[in-house]
Parts: structure tokens; C-alpha cells; sequence
């Protein structure tokens, strides 16, 4: 269940993973107690790893993708460790394939229905979200039950029934929500009134600060109580007025790095005006506004990870067993500022060594607390055949499932 999984290589340094001991191997195992989460992954193993799955994946044209999905996933599952063992990951690159394939015909059936016309978009959009339910949870049910640690599955028992009566209507009111915001702006005049710009921006906006947080609670909620780990129910106790918190604070953030963001245009005003005028001057401006909207983007990110990491964590518990999570906003944007910083130095190929860096920070943050001696997990017997196609559709679409 923790965050960090991605795969191992089969040659090299990485066989040590592939090859890990047995749970017997590791008596501290079952001890009552404190449990740190530890990462032991590097950068420059995985480095090798990322190398090869973007050559084969250009070469293959994409359909090596998959595989190398596994073989990520299985790198960062292996090198999560708790208790003396390690997660594993067993997800199957073909079942992948096949669910990237539904999730390109998705996403061509959206792009050629709006380039047809606004309605047939809008369409596309309705079903879309009318099928939103059943995607996450064909994207939970695949990835719990491709993931072990101490050679016992995780499964997700919620149904598609329980997704819809949880989750349809925010889906529903999304969708609501950019029709009349798209049925307003295509009334407008020459010149609207302020009355119908404020309407047009304002209800739209309340709609989506109600709406977010109560979304982002019940997908929690939906997610984390429906978990189990062999026959042990895991248990969410987090309140909606948490989230609510949460994403009050991180709308001032936002103003907050409006702000900064605003001084470093003001201070580099000079200098952009002289790169405008340049040859290159669009791709300067673009750069530019790029860059401004990361400043914006690094407060707030660093604060909604680690926040709604502990506020997730620990609120979960397995039976007797309880999570802790210590993530630091203030760690977390150093890491993402200076990861940006090394990747654009390095053109590119300092990103596995950052997303090993964030894995270790945020899995080493976690703490598993026992109640009883994890020995007593009973396995279930029930073989949980998850299909693949709702978890690459969430990935296409970028759904939030990742805590």
C-alpha cells in the first residue's frame, strides 16, 4: 500500500532485488511496535532501468510501454521496505496493454467529437463521466491485487454499485458545471455585462471549492475502507472538514505565489522585454509564463502532498496496525525545486535519480505501527482477476489515486 512502487531489472546490481530473502529471513518481523519505512533504491540503479525502458519504448512505438511500467513498478515495490520485508508488484505488461489501448480510444473518441462539434464534445464528456465511477474502480481492484508484501495480496472489495452511489455525482456536476459555464460564454456580446462575467466566473468557482474536497474525501474514503490486506479490512477515519482544511489553506498558497510570482516578473522586466524582442521572442514569453506559473505551482504543491499524505496515513488503520506519516512541507519543496533545477541542467536525465529522491523522502516519512504480531494475517484464498483497462484510463486522465 505504500507509495513508492515501481520494479527491478534482471540484470546487474538490480538481481539483489529480484532475488530478496524470504520473510523467515527477517524475525524482527513480527515484532509489536514502531516499523520505520525505509527505501533502498538509487538513482543510479534505476537510472539504467529508465534508460532502457525509453529506448525499447520509442523503438517499439510506445507498445513497450507497458513493460516498462512493470518493470518501474517493480522497481520501487522491491525497494520499499517495512518490518524486515518488501513489497512486490505483479501486475502483467499485456493486461497493461490492453488497457492503454481503451484508454487511447477514449481519448481519440474526446478529441475527434470536439473537433466535430461542441455538442458532440459535450457528449463525450457526459459519457465520460457517467463511466468515471466504474473506471476507478477497475483502477483500484488492479492495483491492489497486483501488489504483495511478504507474499500476501492486497485486494480491493468495492464494488462498481458502491462507486456510483459514492462518487457519480461529482462527475455529474463537473460536467454540469463546464456546460454552463460553456452555454454563458457562448451568449456573450460584444461587450457583457459585469453581471454575466461575474456569474459566468463566480457560481462556477463556488461550485468547485464545495465540490473538490468533498470529491477528494469520498474517493479516499471509497478507496482506503473498501482495502484489504489478505482477510484484514483496512479502516479511513479522516472527516470531510479536513480536506475542506486542506484546500483552504492551499487556495492562499495559491495568492501567495501569485504574488512571487508577480515580483519576479516585476524584476525581470528588463530582461524579458530585451528577450521579447529577440528572434526568439514567443518561445521566450511562453518560457516565461511557464516558469511563472511553477512558482505559483511549487508553493502549493509541496503543501497539498505532504498535508493530505499525513492527512491520509493517519487516518488509515489494518486491524491492530496503524500508520504514522511526517511529511514536511518545507523538505518537500526543496526537493521539488531542486530536482527542476538538476533536470533542466542535466536535459532530462536527472529525472530518475528525482524520482528516486521523492520516493525515499516520502516512503522514509512513514511509519508502521503494530499493534499485534504481523504474523497473524491470514491469506485469502480468492484469486482477485482485476483487469488492467480501468487503471491505465486513470492514468491517462490523470486521476488521483495515487495515496
Amino acid at each position: 500500500m505504500a507509495e513508492a512502487v515501481l520494479e527491478a531489472p534482471s540484470t546487474g546490481a538490480d538481481r539483489r532485488v529480484e532475488t530478496a530473502p524470504a520473510v523467515a529471513a527477517y524475525p524482527e518481523a513480527a515484532a509489536e511496535g514502531e516499523h520505520p519505512f525505509r527505501f533502498t533504491g538509487s538513482g543510479s540503479e534505476y537510472f539504467r532501468i529508465w534508460v532502457v525502458n525509453l529506448l525499447l519504448t520509442i523503438l517499439t512505438l510506445g507498445i513497450y510501454s507497458a513493460w516498462a511500467k512493470v518493470r518501474r513498478l517493480q522497481y520501487f515495490h522491491r525497494n520499499t521496505v517495512v518490518a524486515g520485508a518488501i513489497f512486490d508488484y505483479h501486475g502483467e505488461p499485456k493486461a497493461i496493454l490492453k488497457g492503454r489501448i481503451l484508454a487511447l480510444v477514449l481519448l481519440l473518441a474526446y478529441q475527434l467529437s470536439t473537433g466535430f462539434s461542441a455538442v458532440a464534445g459535450a457528449i463525450v464528456i457526459l459519457l465520460l463521466a457517467a463511466i468515471f465511477p466504474w473506471l476507478l474502480t477497475r483502477a483500484f481492484r488492479f492495483k491492489l491485487a497486483n501488489t504483495s508484501y511478504r507474499g500476501l495480496r492486497f485486494r480491493f472489495r468495492g464494488t462498481v454499485g458502491q462507486a456510483y452511489r459514492m462518487l457519480i455525482l461529482f462527475p455529474v456536476l463537473f460536467a454540469v458545471i463546464g456546460l454552463f459555464v460553456w452555454s454563458l460564454a457562448a451568449s456573450f456580446s460584444n461587450s457583457p455585462s459585469i453581471g454575466l462575467v461575474l456569474l459566468v466566473v463566480l457560481l462556477p468557482m463556488a461550485a468547485i471549492a464545495t465540490a473538490v474536497p468533498l470529491a477528494h474525501y469520498c474517493l479516499k474514503r471509497f478507496q482506503h475502507e473498501h482495502a484489504d490486506y489478505g482477510q484484514t479490512p483496512f479502516h479511513f477515519s479522516a472527516q470531510a472538514r479536513d480536506f475542506f482544511k486542506i484546500y483552504g489553506k492551499s487556495v492562499g498558497l495559491v495568492i501567495v505565489g501569485g504574488a512571487v510570482a508577480g515580483a519576479f516578473f516585476a524584476l525581470t522586466a528588463g530582461l524579458f522585454a530585451w528577450l521579447e524582442a529577440s528572434v526568439f521572442g514567443a518561445v521566450f514569453a511562453a518560457l516565461y509564463a511557464l516558469l511563472g506559473l511553477y512558482v505559483s505551482y511549487l508553493f502549493v504543491r509541496p503543501y497539498m502532498e505532504s498535508r493530505m499524505q499525513n492527512l491520509v496515513w493517519n487516518h488509515t488503520e489494518l486491524g491492530l496496525h496503524r500508520f504514522e506519516s511526517r511529511v514536511k512541507a518545507r523538505a518537500l519543496l526543496g526537493i521539488h525545486a531542486s530536482n527542476l533545477i538538476l533536470i533542466v541542467l542535466t536535459l532530462g536525465l536527472y529525472k530518475p535519480f528525482a524520482a528516486v529522491r521523492l520516493a525515499r523522502y516520502r516512503v522514509q516519512s512513514m511509519t508502521l505501527v503494530a499493534g499485534a504480531d504481523l504474523e497473524d494475517f491470514l491469506a485469502d484464498q480468492d484469486a482477485d482477476r482485476a483487469g488492467a483497462l480501468g487503471q491505465e484510463a486513470g492514468d491517462l486522465f490523470d486521476f488521483d489515486i495515487a495515496l
